[in-house]
């Protein structure tokens, strides 16, 4: 499985099946993913920077949309997503927000972009055996860098990816990396897991270069 970060809060996951796209953002946001290809795309909420669909280029034939909470099996991938909420101080309230949980290859990985409070009881049973975690820790409509890191303390997973902060201003990032703790690793342009490690491992903290 390999993981790759296109800017803002997008992320691109490639399984031996499929090809998933999470948040992708419309170029009117700023930026440009390079129009990665994909099988499956997440969005987590109504706004350019989550919902920018038209910026993907299908793998085989046109990708399959998923915008709202359930559980969907496709190519192998098992998906299940749950409500979320942005930050309460933003007028956002008839936005409705989504975080989403994958499994495919003995791996488990959650993508919390529609996530802007601290978890729920709902969402810490979908969160509670994800292996790995993609946060966005700067964006405005979601967790600030000491609150991404207070939710991942919460969510435990053996893994996480921090995305959605300038890669060129780090206060955000290293504000985030002094309250998560963990293993810090030298940045990569490309993720790959293939296994499971042991659970009793140290936190890792994966940082990826984004391709924007």
């Amino acid at each position: 499985m390999d993981i790759t970060w296109l800017g803002n809060a997008a992320v691109r996951v490639r399984t031996r099946t499929a090809a998933v796209v999470m948040d992708p953002y419309d170029k009117s946001a700023g930026g440009t993913m390079g129009r990665p290809d994909a099988h499956i795309v997440t969005i987590s909420h109504d706004d350019p920077l989550r919902n920018g669909v038209n910026a993907v280029a299908p793998a085989d034939g046109s990708p399959v949309v998923l915008r709202g909470p359930g559980e969907y099996e496709i190519r192998g991938v098992q998906i299940e997503a749950v409500a979320g909420a942005l930050k309460e101080s933003l007028d956002l309230s008839g936005v409705r927000s989504v975080i989403w949980h994958f499994a495919a290859e003995d791996l488990r990985w959650a993508h919390l972009g529609g996530l802007g409070t601290q978890p729920t009881k709902e969402q810490m049973d979908l969160l509670s055996d994800v292996d790995i975690v993609i946060i966005p820790i700067a964006l405005a409509d979601t967790l600030d860098p000491k609150e991404a890191a207070r939710a991942i303390r919460h969510i435990q997973p053996s893994i996480v990816i921090p995305v959605g902060y300038d890669p060129a201003e780090p206060e955000a990032l290293n504000v985030f990396l002094t309250a998560v703790g963990g293993k810090q690793e030298p940045p990569v342009s490309r993720f790959t897991i293939n296994r499971r490690g042991g659970e009793s491992e140290e936190l890792r903290v994966v940082l990826l270069e984004a391709r924007a």
